[in-house]
């Protein structure tokens, strides 16, 4: 009576197939853990020396605004509506007065977007567009730096035109970029965002975007407006 002898080829190799799935595995738990820590180092910086202020990374579970009925006509005519409210440092209501990030905050808010406090956190909100007014739509916002930080944000009005809240202007004014006044902004445009398309808001959750402990935005140092 003969004893069956199994072949060798009967034999799979489980082992090197089971380390190589396993590598595998281990590497793209090292790469995704590489792509998050990218995130929040990118989150964590307030340097503008580049030109573009990169999107905070959305997750799962934290969507944008919802709800909103926010539309660039829409926002220009919330935002006209507050024309000649004075310039306040860290105000934020038409009761008091307006620094720059208040009034950009307070009138997408009336749009059912909700906004962080500071231009700073701002410059992360939405869509990230060239900083070049050739590339802006109404609605957009524009950011500004007098040095490495951003420190002033405006709404562009279309038409080559920002709204805003401006201490060197006395508080929420047009302004033409053509003019003399006006270049000073377009020259300290660090970054450029866009919040809404289509009626519907862009921008990330609120908790993505806040960054708590910092100051309020400083006076802008254009040139000042002639007083009558």
């Amino acid at each position: 009576m003969r004893t069956a002898v199994a072949t060798p080829s009967a034999f799979v190799p489980l082992a090197p197939i089971c380390f190589l799935a396993l590598t595998s595995c281990a590497q793209a738990s090292v790469n995704r853990t590489a792509a998050d820590v990218l995130y929040s180092v990118i989150l964590a910086g307030t340097s503008t020396s580049s030109r573009a202020v990169p999107s905070p990374r959305p997750r799962g579970g934290t969507s944008t605004s919802t709800g909103s009925k926010a539309s660039a006509p829409r926002v220009i005519a919330t935002a006209e509506d507050y024309i000649g409210v004075p310039y306040k440092w860290g105000g934020t209501s038409p009761n008091t007065g307006f620094d720059c990030s208040g009034y950009v905050q307070y009138v997408y808010a009336k749009q059912g977007v909700r906004l962080p406090r500071t231009s700073r956190e701002q410059a992360g909100a939405g869509q990230q567009i060239a900083a070049r007014v050739a590339t802006l739509r109404q609605g957009d916002l524009m950011l500004f730096a007098e040095k490495t930080t951003i420190s002033h944000v405006a709404i562009y009005a279309g038409g080559g035109r920002i709204i805003h809240s401006s201490s060197s202007g006395g508080g929420v004014r047009y302004d033409e970029l053509s003019t003399r006044r006006g270049q000073w902004f377009v020259e300290h445009m660090v970054a450029a965002r866009r919040l809404t398309a289509d009626g519907r808001s862009l921008v990330q959750a609120l908790d993505l975007l806040t960054r708590p402990g910092l100051p309020f935005d400083p006076p802008d140092h254009a040139p000042q407006v002639p007083h009558d």
